[in-house]
């Protein structure tokens, strides 16, 4: 099967942007060289798998969504921007976001 690194580049760098975050923090984030990933965006270096999946983890992509694009919709996309918020909360407001999560299902019993 043939890849497109120039374009799972383009798909990398897209959403990066729409974090809005700069290619240092993904590349510190994802424990890699600095300006490596400029090179993978511009399809000038051709990453392992590996680094492919290191990068989705920062962005919260799916690996299909790298490779080749698939989008996953508005729902996955809330469930990114949900484990996103999640991952930078404290042990103690995770756990009053998990009783929170169990109010709203309770909620929803009731109604």
């Amino acid at each position: 099967m043939y890849m497109n690194y120039a374009e799972i580049g383009r798909r990398i760098a897209q959403k990066r942007r729409k974090l809005l975050l700069t290619q240092a923090e993904v590349e510190a984030k994802a424990e890699l060289s600095p300006r490596y990933l400029s090179n993978i965006e511009r399809g000038r270096s051709i990453p392992s798998i590996d680094v492919l999946m290191q990068i989705a983890d920062v962005l919260h992509m799916t690996p299909d969504e790298v490779l080749l694009g698939a989008d996953k919709g508005s729902q996955g996309e809330l469930d990114g921007q949900l484990a996103a918020g999640l991952k930078r909360l404290n042990p103690q407001q995770r756990e009053q976001a998990l009783s929170f999560i169990s109010w709203l299902k309770e909620q929803e019993k009731v109604n």
